[in-house]
């Protein structure tokens, strides 16, 4: 979401310049972090403003944002459906996107899937717990970008600000979580694919499908049924430039790829499987090493162990592939339904959340 005006956003400036510093986590190898859940008794949205828990400042090294955990309240599947109209009408194709890396990998009795976002222009990074009251609990990661915030600027002023109820959306903009049940989803970019109209299918913004398979499904397979419902779009409502990259917690996985006005399915014949930033359907493994340095060199790791990894070493493969431009590294673990990241390539601060 932008800022309407250029006046909206001069008075949303000078509001974050007179703020005052927040609360910052000690800076340990590894850091805990607990999601904030107010009383209740206010109403949901002002719950989940007053649960805002300030984790990384700005000021910090290779930073456009900070880092937000929040929680949040009440049913917004009517929002989300508002701002996907919104997405249809207002098309961001001059937008910056993604590139990105992405594998998951079986360990025995567990599943690690790890996953690096290669966009350095975020603004703040915001951690979601979301439970929408028909649905399955989850978290998320989201850009204060998309939300109409700028750069350079913290989020603990704005919560009290006119702008304050636009962190609401922060749900809708998932672009990578976990739920409950230990299904986890994430998105990559790619080039540009034309989508069409389909007879009784609906458009959905990419992060949109992302909530909706957090939300709804449990498995791979009834992740792939509900895509099947919808045709994706990004930049504009005619195109897709995105992959999806879905594991669940038996560590079956699958990456969709919306081509030819149809999603393509593609399973691994292995423990393992990769995505980066080139299409995988119909496309040989030799050839995609040979395209991308990143595949490449995840492939090679994931094959020399025999792909038992554990969370220490996977984000050890994130930071062997990281780019100018990676926000934040992330490994999930299915199994245990927890997670273990990074942000901002700051290596010596592991951040680690059990929130289910």
């Amino acid at each position: 979401m932008r800022l309407s005006t250029k006046k909206e956003a001069l008075v949303l400036a000078i509001l974050l310049l007179l703020g005052r510093p927040g609360f910052i986590l000690s800076q340990d190898k590894n850091v805990e972090l607990k999601f904030a859940y107010p009383a209740a008794g206010d109403s949901d949205a002002s719950r989940t403003l007053q649960s805002l828990v300030k984790v990384r400042n700005i000021s910090e090294q290779y930073a456009t944002g900070g880092l937000y955990l929040i929680t949040h309240f009440g049913d917004r599947e009517d929002l989300f459906r508002k701002e996907n109209q919104r997405a249809m009408d207002s098309p961001m194709i001059t937008e910056s996107w993604r590139w990105c890396s992405i594998f998951s990998t079986k360990v025995e009795n567990s599943v690690v899937m790890g996953r690096n976002w290669d966009n350095q222009n975020v603004g703040s990074i915001i951690v979601n717990f979301y439970r929408p009251p028909k649905g399955y609990a989850s978290i998320s990661f989201s850009r204060a970008i998309d939300m109409g915030f700028p750069l350079n600027v913290g989020l603990e002023e704005i919560v009290s600000s006119p702008f304050g109820n636009k962190l609401l959306l922060a749900p809708f903009f998932a672009m990578d979580g976990l739920n409950e049940h230990g299904l986890a989803v994430a998105v990559t970019g790619i080039n540009q694919n034309t989508v069409k109209p389909k007879e009784g299918k609906e458009f959905v913004f990419v992060p949109f499908l992302v909530r909706k398979i957090l939300d709804q499904a449990k498995t791979v397979d009834e992740a792939v049924n509900l895509a099947e419902k919808y045709i994706p779009f990004d930049l504009d409502k005619s195109s897709v430039n995105t992959h999806f990259y879905i594991v669940e917690s038996s560590g079956r996985s699958v990456i969709l790829e919306y081509l030819d006005n149809q999603w393509k399915k593609i399973y691994s014949d292995k423990s393992w499987q990769v995505m980066t930033n080139r299409v995988i359907f119909d496309v040989p493994d030799a050839k995609l090493r040979e395209k991308c340095w990143r595949y490449k060199s995840i492939s090679e790791t994931l094959e020399k162990s025999g792909g038992n990894v554990d969370w220490k070493a996977a984000l050890k493969i994130l930071q062997d592939v990281t780019q100018k431009g990676t926000t934040w590294s992330i490994v999930y673990s299915p199994t245990s339904k927890d997670f273990y990241f990074s942000v901002y390539q700051k290596w010596d601060v592991i951040y680690h959340l059990a929130a289910f």
